[in-house]
């Protein structure tokens, strides 16, 4: 069985390089370029098969995704970012898959790599991505960060989180790539939902603090973002501002009508009251897997009653 590449890249001249070397075992290696300003298309001439223009200036990949796939004629297919990259072991697995009976499209681990350093927790890993399939069962609608499409109701396997089986991220260069991509992706969120929350949008300080909380406390506490030191911290801060940004991109679309805005004070201490009961928890919960003797029994029996 052979394999197709597909690329998705803009401006992508610091990685292109590299994640064009490091797919060579494939039979064909298909670049789609949305509009590059620098070297990337030039870069990339050296080592793939065919190169494409995506025809408008998209802002995120997934529109451009299924442009790529129909670009694809062998048998199996990988889908790749500009800042991706298979190493040798991965590479190998891969090839091994394409024999397997039966067997139709799996997902990848990924290791994100953030201002130099890979993200072990966080919620960033093994963040799984389906990305290896069969040609035409995969499809993406063109929402920002949607998730894949399986025709036919077809069922995707998950390899192992190992971190030789990982496809490596080169994510986030330093804190002002993060951040303008952070204002970007909030952009083009906003505006694909505030098309569809119009009629039903409302905004307080309980719908912004829900949505800080849930993620923060997910991320931080649940996907132990504490061992990932000061970035751990700081991503999920941010990952859970992300969510309020997006509510007020949206209410600054919709003209910031005071309309929108609902004020229930009572609401509101009690979804403090919530988030402090969730807080206690997850602290306790902490001070229980790094304490020992009767210092743990008493984390234990605080965290039970959220004390």
């Amino acid at each position: 069985m052979s394999i197709s590449v597909v690329v998705i890249s803009k401006n992508s001249k610091k990685t292109i390089v590299r994640i064009l070397e490091s797919v060579q075992f494939a039979k064909e290696i298909i670049l789609v370029d949305i509009k590059s300003t620098d070297e990337t298309v030039k870069l990339a001439k050296k080592y793939c098969s065919k190169i494409y223009e995506y025809p408008q200036d998209s802002r995120f990949v997934e529109p451009v995704r299924n442009f790529a796939l129909e670009k694809a004629t062998q048998d199996w297919t990988l889908v790749l970012d500009g800042d991706e990259e298979i190493p040798p072991t991965l590479a190998t697995k891969l090839k091994d898959l394409t024999k397997l009976d039966g067997s139709q499209a799996f997902y990848l681990p990924r290791k994100n790599i953030v201002s130099g350093y890979w993200m072990q927790h966080t919620g960033w890993w093994p963040d799984y991505q389906l990305r290896f399939f069969k040609r035409g069962l995969v499809s993406w609608s063109e929402a920002i960060h949607s998730r894949p499409i399986i025709a036919a109701k077809k069922e995707a396997e998950i390899l192992p989180a190992e971190e030789e089986l990982a496809i490596l991220h080169h994510n986030y260069d330093d804190t002002k790539d993060y951040l303008a991509r952070f204002d970007r992706y909030t952009d083009i969120e906003a505006e694909q939902k505030s098309q569809i929350l119009a009629k039903d949008f409302i905004i307080s300080n309980s719908t912004l603090l829900q949505a800080f909380s849930d993620d923060f406390l997910r991320r931080f506490f649940q996907k132990q973002g504490y061992l990932d030191g000061a970035r751990g911290f700081y991503m999920s801060a941010m990952q859970a501002a992300y969510q309020m940004t997006v509510q007020m991109k949206i209410f600054d679309l919709l003209g910031n009508d005071a309309a929108l805005e609902t004020s229930h004070p009572e609401k509101v201490l009690a979804d403090l009251r919530r988030f402090q009961k969730d807080l206690n928890y997850w602290v306790r919960d902490l001070e229980a897997r790094e304490s020992k003797g009767w210092r743990k029994l008493l984390a234990t029996f605080r965290r039970k009653f959220r004390l």
